[in-house]
């Protein structure tokens, strides 16, 4: 007899295992697949059968077969478990989602001032899988895939909301030795004759020897870096005189490998931003990154943190040096 449902619908347990066990034509490899007895799995198939009150399987022995009924009935439950399997999946991969942050900036940046304050960032957020991106290329965030940029500029990039994150200084660095073999005083006139480490920092070298009322063409020029943590390596091995971006060299210059000799510090033509793409949703990593970045910012002591509401974009008409991811 027949029996009738005016509602309800056997278990999604017995439903799981009855798939199983006609995708895999067996009620031990099912039973293994989903952490089972092989009578556990039975017993689930017997209860769909009693409750459509028609036969699934074939039993012969050992051997198990589809009926009729049962092939039509794996189709489409096997179709419907398929769907809940990729909505679950959808599901992970958006709470991972919520978990990933992607951070793009310069190299010398992550290396000189990023990676050094990460056990921090880790500490505080075991659970968030960051990625660092870092690179000299301005990056495309939306086609890079990246949900925040440090970038290092004058604003005005297309295509992203941005707030100033930090200003700095630029001041000569170099070696106690390399000081103390050419004479480094707190007189900026002590640099003339003493190697300058040349960069690709904006103004540079140029405003600083403006600044400090020297001839440019007066001075003596070593070698041309177009990265900063080469440059300042190249410094701490004695090789020169560099100008020294006040937040990527405050460590060496507090663990004394590098030394400030000349009592003159300019601003940096160039601000550090940080910048997101324009109307991308922000997710709980990237908040939790940003706020950190803000706070490390803060208490970086050579670099001077904006005290004013920090603006949703930079304003159109300033120019984007292209130094910064």
């Amino acid at each position: 007899m027949i029996q009738t449902h005016a509602r309800g619908h056997p278990s999604l347990a017995a439903v799981r295992a009855f798939e199983a066990a006609a995708r895999l034509g067996s009620f031990t490899q099912a039973a293994e697949e989903l952490c089972l007895t092989q009578s556990a799995v039975s017993r689930h198939v017997r209860t769909l059968e009693d409750w459509f009150a028609v036969a699934l399987f074939t039993r012969r022995g050992r051997q198990v077969a589809l009926t009729e009924a049962g092939r039509e009935y794996f189709v489409r439950v096997s179709d419907g478990l398929g769907r809940i399997r990729d909505a679950n999946d959808a599901m992970l991969a958006r709470v991972r989602r919520q978990d990933q942050v992607t951070l793009s900036l310069l190299p010398s940046v992550a290396a000189l001032w990023l990676s050094p304050s990460l056990p921090d960032f880790t500490a505080r957020h075991p659970g968030i899988d960051l990625r660092i991106h870092a690179s000299r290329a301005l990056a495309d965030l939306r086609r890079d895939g990246i949900d925040l940029a440090m970038r290092y500029g004058q604003g005005g990039w297309p295509g992203v909301e941005a707030e100033p994150l930090g200003f700095e200084t630029l001041t000569p660095i170099c070696t106690p030795a390399l000081a103390v073999r050419h004479g480094i005083t707190a007189d900026p006139a002590s640099l003339v004759g003493a190697p300058l480490l040349m960069d690709d920092i904006p103004g540079g070298w140029p405003s600083w020897l403006r600044a400090a009322g020297l001839d440019a063409c007066g001075m003596t020029y070593g070698p041309r870096f177009d990265e900063g943590a080469s440059l300042y390596r190249a410094a701490a091995a004695g090789a020169g005189v560099a100008l020294g971006r006040s937040l990527l060299v405050a460590r060496d210059l507090e663990e004394g490998r590098l030394v400030a000799p000349v009592a003159l510090a300019v601003p940096a033509l160039c601000a550090y931003w940080l910048v997101w793409a324009e109307g991308q949703a922000q997710t709980r990593a990237s908040l939790a990154l940003a706020d950190w970045l803000r706070e490390r910012m803060r208490q970086s002591s050579c670099c001077d943190v904006p005290t004013a509401p920090a603006p949703s974009a930079p304003p159109p008409h300033r120019r984007a040096w292209r130094t910064g991811p």
